[in-house]
């Protein structure tokens, strides 16, 4: 399970309209996210549960939050 820090990263992507989608038990990575714009050129960012440093983890996440043009906070 991972740290609060990225499960309340993940849940700030979740409130903004990204769709979240948990890794299978043997994946290196805890999730995959896909942001709302769609595949219009947006890869999806990978999220690592347990990370040497899960408050980077989280910053990594709120970062792509912030700069991503599809979030909607644009939009009105």
């Amino acid at each position: 399970m991972p740290a609060k820090e990225i499960l309340a990263a993940i849940g700030e992507l979740e409130a903004a309209g990204w769709r979240v989608q948990i890794s299978g038990g043997r994946a290196h990575a805890y999730a995959r996210v896909y942001r709302p714009g769609g595949t219009d050129g947006c890869p999806p960012l990978f999220i690592y549960g347990t990370p040497r440093v899960p408050e980077h983890e989280a910053a990594k996440i709120r970062r792509a939050l912030e700069r991503c043009e599809h979030s909607g906070k644009d939009t009105a």
